[in-house]
């Protein structure tokens, strides 16, 4: 039987890293893949993902309820992509237009879960609308359609409630429906550069 989460954490504080170590390795796969479906980066979200622990591993004495170590890690890490994606939406307007920005994430972004689900055109229709939700509502969807989150713990990874986190889910997906009811997938990556 595995050691719980609760255990380890109390290893950790108690100056057993190898506790720590057990997290990382029981976590950080699905860290990487929560912050990738933010980012859309798979380098960018590994080192985001080390650094959430970094931070986890510092703040670790402050965590209220050691059972609940992932919602809070996977808040950690969630928060820090959506402030690097709001970071480089700013950076991104001074240089590169909207459209060109989604064009060359699409054209090399890594095979996700996404590309399992959905074939061909209409990957890219579900890739590039997924650009077009705000920060909240897309890390809303990928928590709980890529991660399989339930909504109690996608409202402790967006630090709100679970209503809240339940909105943000369902306005996603029915941004999400009108914009790939469009006919024209091009229309999804020319839309952001007017």
């Amino acid at each position: 039987m595995a050691v719980a989460d609760a255990t380890l954490v109390q290893k950790t504080l108690a100056g057993d890293i190898e506790g720590f170590g057990e997290l990382h390795r029981r976590y950080y796969q699905k860290v990487v893949h929560v912050v990738f479906g933010i980012v859309k980066d798979r380098a960018q979200a590994e080192d985001m993902a080390q650094d959430a622990y970094m931070s986890a591993l510092k703040e670790l004495p402050r965590l209220v309820d050691p059972n609940r170590f992932y919602p809070w890690l996977c808040r950690i890490a969630v928060n820090r992509a959506i402030e690097d994606v709001r970071k480089r939406v700013r950076r991104s307007r001074y240089s590169t237009s909207w459209s060109e920005k989604i064009e060359q994430k699409a054209a090399s972004a890594e095979p996700s879960v996404l590309d399992e689900l959905v074939e061909g055109e209409r990957a890219e229709s579900v890739k590039a609308a997924l650009h077009h939700l705000p920060e909240g509502q897309r890390a809303a969807v990928v928590l709980r359609y890529f991660d399989g989150l339930p909504m109690k713990s996608i409202a402790e990874v967006l630090d709100c409630g679970e209503v809240t986190a339940r909105t943000q889910v369902f306005r996603g997906l029915r941004r999400l429906g009108v914009l790939l009811k469009q006919t024209d997938p091009s229309r999804l990556y020319s839309e952001g550069s007017q």
